[in-house]
């Protein structure tokens, strides 16, 4: 009964706080403008990916027409894009789309899904290059910047609202000369901040969890088991912000003092220590030029060109299973060009593979250091549970340049043979579907960040619990 006559008076002093009340309004708009801008962004990727599988079929069937054609007599519309031709049909040209589906909570974090490819055409072509260079076609601030979406909100704002309910539980109280009288009464400094802080929890997680699980819910997102972790990743990130005020609320400082503390304390966690981590690891681990990658493939293809038919005979001796369907013309122009693209993915590979290492470089570097932000432990466990990190794009990259491999498979014995393409093997072409990693996965990747972000939180709260012990109503 006492802890909710302490409730009932918390919440008629918050309503007559017109600051503090127009802050929650300014919170509840930011709240729903980001969760209409995910849904619109995920509306965004489902059209996109329809109109690939459109654009697929009506290729396909195009493809199987004119083969029909041609079986009846006709002639191809083009002798350089004859369809019989397996290194015509596995080529770009009638490439097959390996699409990434909007992540299961995407809606509430758009994450690198805009900055990231989510989907690729694939052929027979596609090597290293192919993924370092697919990116989105975009004004280069605005992908800098990234969407405005709830984990940001959450991640970047939500401490703000939290440090505006909390800088003064105490000090507020002191200065109105009204913590003398409280304290007179049977109850301690320790219960009294105790009932402010559970107030203010239920009323930040009530409007942040709100709009996660009931918009999530209304925009289409199924997957309560990741809705749960979302719940509890931003539960544990907000209850740390309130141990950081509580904290500063027991040293007995005034109001101004402590918002100015806590203000430092989000520059610095927030904002300056992320952006700090990032230019370390460009400065320590820099990437190396896409000039260079450039110049490697030139140089590669005129010489691959000279050197055909020796690259056709080294590949067959590094393939031996593909040697027996050579036919005896072996210098056949689509078996001499595959051996020239094969010997330019391998130079290509090379530079590839010193910017993939300099690349995991600086993925180690952030993910080590991480540990010392809880903001960065909270993006990057939001996005990882919404499906939109970069553990995601990494398995569907992974998947991908499986499917590039299984193309090959089908395609090349073919070309190497100089068998012809008939209707019938358009429906046997492999096609691409994204296997999605498991809940349990999921969670342990996430795992060490909560675990992380609980440490942070016991090390800021218990101090200050403890010292509220020694709190007078005086200063």
């Amino acid at each position: 009964m006492r802890f909710r006559h302490h409730v009932r008076h918390e919440w008629r002093l918050l309503r007559a706080d017109r600051l503090l009340t127009a802050t929650l309004g300014l919170f509840a708009v930011l709240f729903l403008y980001a969760l209409l801008n995910g849904s619109a962004w995920v509306r965004f990727q489902e059209d996109t990916l329809g109109a690939l599988a459109e654009a697929r079929d009506e290729r396909d069937a195009r493809t199987r027409a004119e083969l029909r054609r041609i079986a009846s007599g006709g002639q191809p519309s083009s002798p350089f894009r004859d369809p019989r031709a397996p290194n015509v049909l596995g080529s770009q040209r009638n490439s097959r789309p390996a699409a990434l589906p909007p992540g299961p909570l995407a809606t509430l974090a758009i994450g690198q899904s805009d900055l990231l490819p989510f989907y690729y055409d694939v052929s027979i072509y596609t090597n290293d290059q192919t993924f370092l260079q697919n990116g989105e076609v975009e004004n280069p601030l605005h992908l800098l910047v990234g969407r405005f979406d709830l984990a940001f909100v959450l991640v970047y704002l939500l401490p703000l609202l939290v440090l505006a309910l909390s800088y003064n539980v105490l000090s507020g109280e002191r200065e109105r000369g009204t913590l003398p009288m409280t304290l007179a009464q049977p109850v301690s400094a320790r219960s009294t901040l105790g009932v402010k802080l559970v107030f203010r929890v239920i009323v930040v997680l009530f409007l942040a969890l709100g709009v996660s699980v009931v918009g999530g819910l209304a925009t289409g997102v199924r997957d309560v088991g990741r809705l749960a972790l979302w719940s509890t990743i931003v539960t544990s990130y907000a209850i740390f912000w309130l141990g950081l005020a509580t904290w500063v609320n027991s040293r007995g400082r005034s109001s101004a003092w402590n918002a100015t503390v806590l203000v430092g304390a989000w520059l610095l966690l927030v904002v300056v220590f992320p952006a700090a981590v990032n230019v370390a690891a460009g400065l320590l681990h820099p990437l190396p030029s896409r000039v260079e990658m450039i110049t490697v493939q030139r140089e590669a293809s005129n010489e691959a060109v000279n050197r055909r038919s020796e690259l056709l005979a080294r590949y067959l001796e590094d393939h031996p299973e593909m040697s027996g369907a050579v036919v005896s013309e072996a210098s056949s122009s689509a078996a001499l060009a595959w051996a020239a693209t094969e010997e330019v993915n391998r130079r290509l590979g090379e530079v590839v593979e010193r910017y993939q290492g300099r690349l995991e470089e600086q993925r180690r570097l952030i993910g080590t250091y991480r540990y010392a932000s809880p903001a960065l432990l909270a993006h990057d466990a939001l996005l990882e549970t919404a499906g939109t990190g970069d553990g995601r794009f990494s398995r569907f990259e992974a998947q991908v340049r499986g499917f590039a491999q299984e193309l090959k498979d089908f395609f090349v014995p073919a070309i190497l043979a100089g068998d012809r393409m008939t209707e019938a093997v358009v429906a046997d072409i492999p096609s691409f579907r994204y296997r999605e990693a498991g809940f349990q996965t999921v969670v342990g990747r996430i795992v060490p960040a909560l675990a992380a972000l609980l440490a942070m939180t016991l090390l800021v709260s218990v101090p200050g619990w403890r010292a509220m012990r020694d709190v007078r109503g005086t200063s």
